[in-house]
């Protein structure tokens, strides 16, 4: 069986219809990702995006979020290594806390380390971004996980 060979690359404007399209597919808000996409990675197999995640700066905390890979390129670690590349642009952004909310995913997210918390537990600056305030239903699972060095 061939490995597909997926590259990694920080989003960009060419890929914001693909990004949509994906997350639209999979029920996640994609409406407000512009003003966030440069903290959006890309899994790509050539020109085609078969994998997204992001997170939304919040001062020294990030809200992760549009995380999905296509059905077809589940199981090849996509989503993980998604993961490894958001963690590590958001310590050198000077993030120390990763928050996000998920309605489908919390056992996934807990294998990466998430916890649950209570939505009402959660600082200001998460409070007040869209995807807290309106995309996400209440019924939404909120976790918290650190992301600092040990």
């Amino acid at each position: 069986m061939n490995q597909k060979m997926i590259e990694y690359k920080k989003a960009n404007q060419t890929h914001l219809a693909q990004i949509t399209l994906l997350l639209e597919r999979k029920d996640l808000p994609a409406s407000d990702c512009l003003p966030h996409l440069e903290n959006f990675v890309v899994a790509l197999d050539g020109a085609k995006v078969v994998g997204v995640g992001g997170f939304e700066s919040c001062e020294n905390l990030g809200l992760l979020r549009s995380f999905a890979v296509l059905p077809e390129n589940r199981g090849l670690g996509i989503a993980e290594a998604i993961f490894k590349i958001l963690c590590s642009e958001a310590l050198e952004q000077g993030k120390s806390t990763l928050y996000l909310l998920t309605t489908t995913a919390a056992n996934y997210f807990e294998k990466l380390g998430f916890e649950a918390c209570e939505r009402t537990d959660c600082p200001a600056e998460i409070k007040r971004t869209k995807q807290f305030a309106e995309l996400c239903p209440d019924s939404a699972t909120t976790m918290v996980r650190s992301i600092r060095p040990e």
